[in-house]
């Protein structure tokens, strides 16, 4: 019946109008209505709309065009000023940075304003705030951030009466985030309150834009009004920035706002306070829920696309029904969990800690292949979950055995790499010489040296010092290739963290230290692998016997020091020398108990009754008093025993 009204229809095909033709249909259709209808009706027209003029008279105006032009003006200042400090000894770096923070920082207030107070413009202060977030993220990302990182910023939130409501002291700008995400709370909580559906059905897409930009952290962190803090109560006071609430005057009743005492009626759960803001009425308040419904939603789609188990902690925390959401997701993971190696990577995550052995097993025995050698993490957390049952006992010692060896193998063809001449007999033949010698003898450091660089990989050893004297006069080398031991990938070190960077990483850099330590450590963290930690030994040291001297595998180091691109192979060889040595270490001392207790377990001779060994041996000097013939027997001339 509703929708036969004539209102409804027009609202129907109103919204599904563009922005120009509303507004073209209001100018010409419906304001010159009004000339028709009863004066007291226009009256009543003309009244509310005189009503909305007063009430934001005074909004702040959002002019993102201006504010755009202003901030790239900046960053393209300095984009130059960083190409003038090469020639020029000053730069201006620090105060150009100031200076673009504190244009943004400024107009944060004004955002707040125009949607907590006016209520009004959502949808273009989240673009605003969406130029702020990547204004700082494209500002973060520079090399030098120093200046950026340290800079301490205060951003006070104020009403249109001048009265302030938060006050934030922030070290470092790229903290500035913190801001942006409670404004964001704000704003959505004020859109849910005072928008209308339409403009309610945008709430997903701007979640998903600041997903987008900012990682599903920040979809956690709107709830907590920008906070760092996870899951639970977090006071201000124990923020990284302080965060101070001002004066709560507003022409709406005092009674109205929500309050310290009205916590424990407001929120059953005593993690919810960390949700609240003290500026809030009640009917904002009303909004929370909503919002965490939203937020909750926008999160389970991320995790449906790139699972991980930070994702599924956080959605079983922030969810009203935890083990609901915990089903949700991993009926999704049994479903998609093997679809990529990233997926199958999240799932052994998410199922070791939730201590699923028999699932465990089913997707290491059928999926095992997906895993790269960078997730050997997940994989020894895995392994260590199942090795505590009995009955998966035997397969997690297989999968320890086979990975130490395996990571073992690995440093040693990046060793061969370096000193591609170990298998040759004759360098084989003096290792053997020089690990007769003692670890001090004279003459050992020398033959180590020369041991060292006949194994070397030709064209890979250090430039004689009067040739790279020469070549620094200008004089050219033959034969030398200047970028052969350059790092060309130099850049991977500057942001460890970045996810697109991984796979070559794994190739340039990959964690043969890190891969070899966990898999040693698992192993000695689980019972029974004495066998797989002892054949491994037993093959390091048969393959590369140069580990059972320090000295040597030190003078290995040394030649690689200086390379950069050679750094993770002298990681991995210090790891293989310390598993060797404490291997080495460890089987002395066996050996000592053994045969310590073989000792104490000898029984003394007794004190009477016949003997049946030969008698023992007498000193010289009891020796000499006997005689020649000693003690054993008669001899020419002496006296035998007669009956």
């Amino acid at each position: 019946m509703a929708g036969s009204i004539p209102s409804s229809k027009f609202t129907a095909i109103y919204d599904t109008l563009p922005p120009d033709s509303q507004r073209a249909l209001v100018e010409k259709q419906l304001i010159p209505l009004l000339n028709s209808v009863e004066k007291t009706r226009a009256r009543k027209v003309l009244s509310a709309a005189a009503s909305l003029q007063r009430r934001h008279a005074k909004m702040p105006v959002l002019d993102l065009r201006a504010k755009k032009y202003e901030i790239n003006a900046l960053l393209d200042e300095l984009h130059r000023d960083a190409k003038r400090s090469f020639i020029k000894d000053r730069s201006h770096r620090s105060e150009l940075l100031s200076e673009t923070v504190d244009s943004l920082t400024d107009w944060l207030s004004d955002i707040w304003s125009v949607v907590y107070e006016h209520n009004v413009e959502f949808a273009h202060a989240h673009k605003c705030l969406m130029f702020a977030a990547s204004t700082l993220e494209h500002i973060g990302s520079g090399r030098c951030r120093c200046p950026f990182t340290n800079m301490y910023v205060s951003v006070t939130l104020k009403r249109r009466n001048g009265k302030h409501v938060k006050t934030f002291n922030i070290n470092g700008a790229h903290n500035l985030e913190d801001v942006l995400l409670f404004i964001w709370r704000d704003l959505f909580l004020s859109l849910l309150a005072t928008g209308g559906d339409k403009l309610k059905q945008e709430v997903p897409a701007m979640l998903d834009e600041i997903e987008d930009l900012m990682g599903w952290n920040a979809l956690e962190r709107i709830l907590y009004g920008g906070r760092k803090c996870r899951h639970g109560f977090c006071d201000d006071d124990n923020d990284d920035n302080n965060a101070n609430y001002g004066d709560l005057t507003e022409s709406e009743d005092e009674n109205d706002y929500y309050t310290e005492n009205d916590h424990d009626s407001f929120y059953g759960d005593p993690s919810e306070e960390s949700h609240y803001g003290i500026h809030w009425p009640w009917r904002i308040c009303n909004q929370m829920a909503p919002l965490r419904r939203h937020i909750e939603t926008t999160m389970i789609n991320v995790f449906k696309k790139t699972p991980s188990l930070r994702l599924f902690n956080a959605l079983c925390q922030l969810s009203n029904e935890p083990t609901q959401i915990e089903e949700t997701l991993k009926q999704h993971l049994e479903v998609f969990g093997t679809s990529c190696a990233d997926s199958f990577v999240a799932t052994l995550d998410i199922y070791a800690s939730e201590d699923l052995r028999d699932r465990l097993i089913s997707l290491l025995d059928s999926h095992m292949h997906l895993l790269r050698p960078r997730d050997a993490g997940s994989l020894q957390n895995a392994v260590a979950v199942i090795a505590e049952d009995r009955t998966h006992h035997a397969r997690a010692m297989q999968i320890i055995e086979k990975e130490l060896l395996d990571s073992a193998r690995a440093i040693r063809a990046a060793v061969f790499s370096a000193f591609s001449q170990l298998d040759d007999v004759a360098n084989k033949s003096e290792l053997s010489e020089i690990l007769k010698l003692r670890s001090h003898a004279p003459g050992r450091q020398g033959r180590i040296e020369h041991w060292v660089d006949a194994v070397s990989t030709p064209g890979a050893a250090a430039a004689n010092p009067m040739a790279f004297a020469a070549m620094m006069f200008g004089f050219p080398l033959p034969g030398l290739d200047p970028g052969e031991d350059a790092d060309p990938l130099g850049y991977l070190d500057m942001d460890p963290t970045d996810p697109d960077l991984e796979d070559l990483r794994e190739e340039f850099r990959p964690q043969l230290k890190q891969r070899f330590e966990g898999w040693a450590d698992t192993a000695t963290a689980t019972k029974g692998t004495h066998t797989a930690i002892n054949k491994a030994y037993k093959e390091l040291v048969e393959t590369m016997s140069f580990l059972r001297a320090t000295d040597v595998v030190d003078e290995m180091i040394s030649r690689l020091a200086d390379k950069p691109s050679k750094h993770f192979v002298c990681d991995g060889l210090e790891a293989l020398s310390a598993f060797v040595k404490t291997q080495r270490r460890r089987m002395a001392e066996q050996k000592r108990r053994k045969e310590g207790k073989a000792s104490r377990s000898t029984p003394f001779a007794h004190t009477a009754g016949p003997s049946t060994g030969p008698p023992p041996l007498l000193p010289p000097g009891f020796a000499s008093f006997f005689g020649p013939y000693g003690s054993a027997g008669p001899g020419p001339g002496g006296m035998e025993d007669v009956d």
